[in-house]
């Protein structure tokens, strides 16, 4: 069976997507092995905290500014775009989290981390996405451009 392709203004966010799960998978691979050692907890709470910073900061710009207004009047979407929503503020406070808690509380925060950002990052593809897809020709182009945000 082929795959289908996303939408061409969904994939600049898909990509992005991938990235974010290339991270939770080093985090949940990593972390069983060293949770107890300081210095990997340390090292991978400062990648996630650049990561945050230099990537996932500015993806959540463009699906909050873009995408979520887009999807907000689509009556399927709406429940959907306020979760995700509020799974960003979640996000955003983990990642603050990251930076100032130390010893175990550290790998957990890093494992509730990457827990939530890969549910977050596969409800967004395999349910915000699609509905986007189902509609694309009923939402108004200019609503949804992320090259122009970018």
């Amino acid at each position: 069976m082929k795959s289908r392709r996303r939408h061409e203004s969904l994939i600049p966010l898909s990509r992005e997507h991938h990235d974010g799960l290339m991270v939770c998978l080093r985090i949940h691979r990593g972390l069983p092995l060293n949770h107890s050692d300081e210095t990997w907890v340390r090292e991978k709470a400062t990648e996630i905290t650049r990561f945050f910073a230099t990537h996932l900061e500015p993806h959540f710009k463009a699906e909050e500014e873009a995408l979520f207004p887009a999807m907000r009047d689509v009556a399927e979407a709406s429940e959907l775009v306020s979760e995700l929503l509020s799974e960003h503020r979640m996000l955003e406070a983990l990642g603050k989290r990251l930076c100032g808690t130390a010893g175990g509380q550290l790998a957990q925060a890093l494992g509730e981390f990457a827990d939530l950002l890969e549910a977050h990052i596969r409800k967004e593809e395999r349910e915000l996405f699609p509905l986007y897809e189902l509609r694309v020709s009923a939402i108004s182009t200019h609503a949804f451009a992320v090259e122009v945000i970018r």
